[in-house]
């Protein structure tokens, strides 16, 4: 695992070492970094803040600091992956005055949304595959006014897994080997009263 642009890249992730930390691939990761950095969807990720809801190793949100996000807020309740985002993100060495744009928070992901007040232009969710975390996630996300018009979703999941996308347009739908990128954005009628 490594850092495939922006600041660090090329600099090594520690891996999990043991198989309940399901780390994306590098090579969905480099497609969906490419989509994100895309004119496709005028995303500057530059000016972003990032949500990496069951971050894992902290592999994507680390990418997206590493290329410039504002913030990146990681969420993940196993202690083993806390434990790895920390240590991913000291091997970054990065100094204080970025520190503050990087928020970990151990917790189950729709509670840990609750305790959350920030606006966030990218949401990555990446939950272990056949469970209904993101459909959960994508009404907390709308629900606690997480997101706006201007957000964008990217879950992956497992290939034939559905959802609830109620609220939502599904932008679009990309297949790498087993698993499924699913792009989504708030649809125009989906306030929640």
């Amino acid at each position: 695992m490594r850092i495939i642009g922006g600041k660090y890249r090329g600099l090594k992730l520690l891996p999990p070492d043991d198989t309940k930390i399901r780390p994306t691939s590098d090579r969905l990761k480099e497609a969906l970094f490419s989509i994100i950095t895309s004119n496709k969807y005028k995303l500057n990720i530059s000016s972003c803040n990032v949500l990496d809801i069951c971050s894992g190793t902290g592999s994507l949100g680390i990418e997206a600091f590493s290329r410039g996000a504002v913030s990146i807020y990681f969420i993940d309740k196993d202690h083993k992956s806390i434990n790895l985002i920390h240590k991913n993100i000291t091997n970054l060495n990065i100094d204080n005055k970025f520190g503050n744009r990087i928020k970990i928070i151990k917790d189950e992901a729709t509670k840990a949304l609750e305790n959350i007040n920030k606006i966030f232009q990218i949401v990555l969710i990446d939950p272990p595959y056949n469970t209904n975390i993101t459909e959960k996630c994508l009404f907390k996300l709308k629900e606690l006014n997480l997101i706006n018009e201007d957000s964008y979703i990217f879950a992956e999941s497992s290939k034939p897994e559905d959802f609830n996308y109620d609220g939502y347009q599904i932008l679009d739908i990309k297949l790498y080997g087993n698993s499924k990128l699913t792009i989504l954005k708030l649809s125009n009628s989906s306030s929640i009263e």
